[in-house]
Formats: structure tokens, C-alpha cells, sequence
């Protein structure tokens, strides 16, 4: 469940004179402002307003954004709305930056480390491959699967094709995370033969759709 919407708060400003408050007479005012934000899962993520306003210290009459003269108004906000108290109503905003940076470091991070493991191969390394893309007559619909690194030469290797097929990469990943496509039984007996020199192409192309190193 998502929880949103908007909230206010009340920022206190300072003691102002020479403005006559028109229902006393009085010269003395409060400045304050009123800022609006975004929120989700009750973070403050983005600020969506900000107003001003002032109160007569004597009779308690407020005033707010356009009743107040447009110069005063720019005035009272330079001062009230400060970065000190402003910047925290950005905060889930800064958040989902530094979540959605992470995600671009660590997806960067695994294309290094996946360019590295096509690069050098080895013995058990697991292709999550699509067969459609190596094979001709692959069911269309259950398409997943994983090819294990069996044996190397310097040009060639020899893989192991899993029995089972998914719809969906996840299924092969929750089988590697399980240790289920650990097993030889996982395989069919038959090998499957590819030039190393072709790795990186099957890569590009969604052939290999990543490597797992155990």
C-alpha cells in the first residue's frame, strides 16, 4: 500500500514594523510562511508551495500571499524561507536520487563484471540464455534457460543445456539462487559446442541474457 499526499507547516519568521495593520492601526507585525510538500509514506519529497503571511501583534489579524504588498511579500520570503528549513522538504526527493544513482552504479557494475566473465570464461560459469536467439526450433513461450560451462579449449567450449525452460528469466535465476541448476541432473546429457570468439556477440544480441559465477 502506497501511502501519499500533501501536508503543510508553519514557518516562524520575525518582528516587522512600518506596515499599518488595517484593522487596529497598529504597526507591528509577525512575519511567518506556510509551505505545502509532497509526501510519500509520510517523507517530505518535494515542496509544492510556499506563501507568506503576517500577524498583527496587537489585534491578531493575519494576512496572507496577496493581501500583503508584492515587495513586502518578496521580502518576508527571502528571509523566511531559508535553505536551513526549506532543503529537508526535498528530502524523499533526494532519496529517490540517490536510490535511482545507485541503481545506474550497480547495474554499470554488473555489466563490468558480466563483460569480464564472457571475456575469461570458466569452467561452471552459468549462461541464463534465451533459446529462441541459439536455437531454431525453441518453444517460443518457455524460452529461458541456463547453459553450464563444461569444458574449455582455447577457442572452443563445451556446455550443458538444462532440461527445464521458463517463461520468465526470474524462474532460471530462482533456480540458481536455490542450487537447483547445481545439479547434473539439471542437464541433458547431450553437450553443446560454441566458439569463445562468439560469446560477446550472443551477449549483444540477448542470446546470453546474463553469467552467473558460482
Amino acid at each position: 500500500m502506497i501511502i501519499f499526499g500533501t501536508r503543510g507547516k508553519t514557518v516562524a519568521g520575525q518582528v516587522i514594523q512600518g506596515v499599518e495593520c488595517p484593522s487596529c492601526g497598529k504597526d507591528e507585525f509577525i512575519t511567518f510562511g506556510v509551505l505545502r510538500y509532497f509526501h510519500l509514506y509520510w517523507i517530505p519529497t518535494l515542496v509544492t508551495s510556499k506563501q507568506v503571511g503576517i500577524e498583527c501583534t496587537h489585534c491578531k489579524g493575519a494576512f496572507i500571499d496577496k493581501e500583503i504588498p508584492k515587495d513586502l511579500a518578496k521580502e518576508i520570503k527571502s528571509h523566511v524561507f531559508t535553505k536551513k528549513n526549506t532543503l529537508p522538504f526535498f528530502a524523499g526527493l533526494i532519496i529517490i536520487a540517490c536510490i535511482a544513482l545507485f541503481g545506474v552504479y550497480a547495474s554499470h557494475q554488473s555489466d563490468v563484471k558480466e563483460t569480464s566473465m564472457i571475456e575469461q570464461p570458466a569452467v561452471n560459469d552459468l549462461y541464463i540464455v534465451n533459446f529462441t536467439k541459439i536455437f531454431e526450433d525453441a518453444d517460443t513461450t518457455y524460452k529461458y534457460g541456463v547453459m553450464r560451462v563444461n569444458h574449455l579449449s582455447s577457442t572452443q567450449m563445451e556446455l550443458k543445456i538444462s532440461k527445464l525452460a521458463y517463461n520468465k528469466a526470474s524462474g532460471v535465476r530462482k533456480d540458481i539462487r536455490t542450487h537447483k541448476a547445481l545439479d547434473d541432473a539439471y542437464y541433458d546429457s547431450e553437450p553443446f559446442y560454441i566458439d569463445i570468439s562468439k560469446l560477446q556477440a550472443m551477449k549483444e544480441t540477448g542470446a546470453i541474457y546474463s553469467v552467473e559465477r558460482i
